[in-house]
């Protein structure tokens, strides 16, 4: 008796919708999937996040491995370019074709140096930004913000130094917006 209930149920939910114009639909795949953002000065467990192109803008796109990942393997990984599902997903990288072997990476505290066989001056303004924010945000340390992270980027005798990645983009350390002293956001 149970299961008849509950198919007059269904029965007279599904003719109700009816009525009211509301039909049944297949799925409709609409854009790329959900993701979160990372909450300031965390870290993964294990894995490491790259930094690729999508046609919204710069997207942190997490990448499995064993352990954590420091910036060093990061950007080798970034150098790889995207994965065949990435690519599917509309994601791409607008770095120029090197291999890992051919980019040297430093750390140290709150910085990060990447070294390249060409000028760096030629990086677009995306390729500087995926270079800055995956070098950064694999060498956060907990309780600190990606912004904190300095990384120079060198290469053909040209060196661009102090640049943060801040909103997946890289700008000069000097240039991110900061609080304004004694201001306490009233008016004018």
């Amino acid at each position: 008796m149970t299961k008849r209930r509950a198919a007059l149920a269904a029965l007279l939910l599904t003719g109700t919708l009816a009525g009211c114009g509301v039909t049944s639909t297949d799925v409709i795949e609409v854009g790329q999937p959900a993701s979160g953002a990372k909450r300031p000065g965390t870290t993964q467990e294990k894995g490491a996040r790259i930094y690729l192109m999508s046609p919204t803008g710069v997207k942190s796109v997490p990448r499995d491995a064993k352990t954590k990942l420091g910036a060093e393997d990061a950007v080798a990984l970034l150098l790889n370019g995207p994965e065949p599902d990435e690519r599917v997903r509309g994601l791409y990288s607008d770095l120029p074709r090197m291999r890992a072997d051919q980019v040297h990476v430093t750390t140290g505290t709150l910085r990060v140096s990447v070294q390249m066989p060409f000028n760096v001056l030629r990086l677009s303004p995306v390729a500087r930004s995926q270079f800055v924010c995956t070098a950064a945000d694999n060498e956060t340390p907990p309780r600190r913000q990606i912004h904190d992270v300095k990384v120079e980027l060198s290469g053909g005798g040209y060196t661009i130094s102090d640049l943060v990645c801040d909103s997946n983009n890289a700008f000069p350390a000097a240039k991110l917006p900061s609080p304004q002293a004694g201001s306490g956001g009233g008016g004018r």
